[in-house]
């Protein structure tokens, strides 16, 4: 009985000595939760079925990120008009391929450069408008993305020396061009590569300005109420850009990646 019982508080005592968080489970970093515009199309995302993305550069781009962070990204599409309100809201972590520039009121809290938007102007190749300065759309009906700034042209808008027409869609700016309901479009180099690929058809009907309407540098908006510190994030891209994956996932894609 003695020897059973040393045996049993020697037990007791070892079990006793146990770190109390040897039995816990490993807590899980959160998920980086990334969102993207529904406009978006191919290669910047491609989508099956509602609300499934399946691929696309920042999808990839996302999904490497979270990897470099230790975690997972979760997808979710939501409205151009609604990207800042719910990043900055905290109903996601981040947003990429957006500039400060498009996103007034959002503060410091954007990472360092990622790849460039590069938009042109698009006009039909049985009008061309040859685009050498923004005094050649004066007097033009240009069709653009709802809710995309283009702060060069805002006054023009204004005072309606330009007129601005509004679509949802990459497709439907390219279908109101087609009927002659616009003059020209301006849109990014990705999106016009992205019609080109789903409607190859429809190469020859367009002309694209050989002078760029803009180049500007995008960068990833970090939400200031996200578990992810803006500092961590950066670090992950930076590893990311040095390495040469972010370009070659753009070159990949057909995209510049201006690093």
């Amino acid at each position: 009985m003695k020897a059973r019982s040393a045996w049993s508080a020697t037990l007791a005592m070892a079990l006793y000595a146990l770190p109390l968080h040897a039995a816990e489970p490993a807590v899980r970093p959160p998920p980086l939760r990334m969102a993207h515009t529904e406009a978006m199309a191919y290669p910047l995302l491609t989508v099956s079925g509602p609300n499934k993305l399946s691929g696309g550069f920042l999808k990839e781009l996302g999904d490497l990120i979270a990897a470099e962070l230790g975690t997972t990204a979760q997808h979710q599409l939501v409205s151009r008009r609604r990207m800042q309100a719910t990043v900055m809201g905290g109903g996601a972590d981040i947003a990429c391929y957006f500039s400060p520039l498009w996103l007034p009121g959002t503060g410091d809290n954007w990472t360092v450069a990622v790849v460039p938007q590069v938009e042109r102007v698009v006009s039909l190749s049985a009008a061309p408008l040859n685009y050498e300065s923004d005094q050649d759309l004066q007097g033009r009906r240009i069709a653009v993305l709802l809710g995309y700034q283009f702060p060069q042209l805002q006054a023009a808008f204004e005072t309606g020396l330009v007129t601005r027409l509004d679509e949802s869609q990459v497709d439907l700016l390219f279908r109101r061009l087609r009927l002659g309901m616009a003059d020209a479009l301006i849109t990014s180099e990705v999106e016009i590569a992205g019609y080109f690929k789903r409607y190859p058809q429809e190469r020859e009907r367009f002309h694209i300005s050989s002078r760029s309407f803009s180049i500007t540098d995008t960068q990833c908006l970090v939400s200031p109420a996200s578990a992810w510190r803006l500092a961590s994030i950066n670090e992950a891209l930076q590893r990311l850009i040095k390495s040469g994956t972010v370009a070659r996932l753009a070159q990949r894609y057909g995209m510049s990646s201006g690093r």
